[in-house]
């Protein structure tokens, strides 16, 4: 298993693996809310356009959602994750 890459609130990273999904890190947690919570919190946006928060782990070689199926909330919702959202409209630069 492969250490957990470090990243930072507003980082881009991908979920799962190929198609998977492009989100921005907004919350990153420590180790003693892990087991719970999963790693990170991030938002990504739903094939509606919506964007939505989610928890995700590390499982060894990728990120994956910590519950499967929809379970997050919809970030536009949550003050605290206004600068996140903006980061994720504006689209991940290659």
């Amino acid at each position: 298993m492969a250490d957990i890459p470090p990243v930072t609130p507003g980082d881009w990273i991908h979920i799962g693996g190929f198609p998977g999904v492009d989100v921005v890190v907004c919350n990153v947690r420590p180790p003693d809310l892990v087991s719970h919570s999963g790693h990170l919190e991030v938002v990504y946006l739903d094939y509606r356009k919506r964007a939505i928060n989610d928890d995700v782990r590390w499982a060894g070689e990728t990120w994956e959602f910590v519950r499967e199926g929809p379970d997050g909330g919809y970030a536009d919702n949550y003050q605290r994750l206004s600068e996140y959202v903006s980061i994720l409209r504006r689209g991940r630069e290659r």
